[in-house]
């Protein structure tokens, strides 16, 4: 049998459009598990943003996080965890410079989060996080600790400055996306310029040692380019964004919402009998 390492965003993807998990899909992906498959979440949310999700699926391998800057098994402490982080200086820096026409910013460490002029609904919707059990609220530069990524929310007349800034002085250690711009405000993230879902999988590819060509990718967004781009079989979900049409290889019949990788997979693996 062909083993096959299996990767999933979860929001967007894997969960539906209320962020959640259906039975069907924890059937599907747990039986490929027990078939010899290695499933794993593949998420920009922290590991407090993904724990609970991780815990429902049942499945007992790594978790990446952070968009590929954290991986971890919470089910076997044996494995050697990774977690890439902005040096602490770097991250004052940018934030010294982006201060001036910042309206609010955030990164998270589990369930703590760092905010500077903290707005909840970014936090749920790039943390994935309901609740946070502590918020720890002021300035960047008075912080002493280091993120795997950070989350701004600037005044949309300044992307330029942000962008050229972080390019001429950060430029060969630090990458930013561009989630959306509108009349106000623009939304950065900001990360670790060789860090990506792609940059994870590699390390468990070789953990595991599967080829590339059995690696399989779903993703909707623009954090997922480069996983999508680099897997054997990189699919885009129905409902995934324009930028990722360039570089998939494949696309779900289904959207996230009519449970569109679980599909997809059946399909792949020929399980109609068993998924009737």
């Amino acid at each position: 049998m062909q083993q096959y390492l299996i990767a999933c965003d979860l929001d967007g993807s894997l969960l539906n459009n209320k962020s959640e998990l259906t039975e069907k899909s924890i059937n599907v992906l747990n039986y490929l598990y027990r078939l010899g498959h290695i499933v794993v979440i593949s998420t920009g949310r922290p590991y407090g943003g993904a724990i609970e999700i991780y815990k429902k699926l049942g499945i007992p391998t790594p978790m990446i996080n952070d968009n590929g800057a954290t991986i971890e098994n919470p089910l076997d402490q044996k494995f050697p965890k990774q977690r890439t982080l902005i040096p602490n200086h770097v991250l004052h820096d940018i934030f010294r410079h982006a201060k001036p026409f910042l309206k609010s910013a955030f990164f998270s460490i589990n369930k703590t989060v760092y905010a500077y002029n903290y707005e909840p609904k970014l936090e749920e919707y790039f943390a994935g996080l309901a609740f946070s059990s502590e918020i720890i609220e002021g300035d960047f530069t008075d912080l002493d600790v280091e993120p795997s990524g950070l989350i701004f929310l600037v005044d949309t007349m300044q992307k330029e400055s942000l962008e050229n800034y972080i390019k001429e002085n950060h430029g060969d250690t630090i990458s930013f996306r561009l989630w959306g711009a509108g009349h106000k405000h623009a939304i950065y993230e900001i990360y670790l310029k060789h860090v990506s879902k792609s940059s994870a999988l590699s390390y468990l590819l070789d953990y595991y040692n599967i080829e590339r060509s059995n690696l399989i990718t779903f993703g909707d967004g623009i954090n997922d380019i480069e996983m999508i781009r680099d897997a054997g079989i990189g699919v885009m979900m129905k409902n995934g964004t324009w930028e990722l049409k360039g570089v998939s290889k494949d696309q779900t019949e289904f959207t996230n919402d009519d449970e569109g990788i679980a599909k997809y997979l059946i399909k792949f693996f020929e399980l109609e009998e068993r998924f009737k």
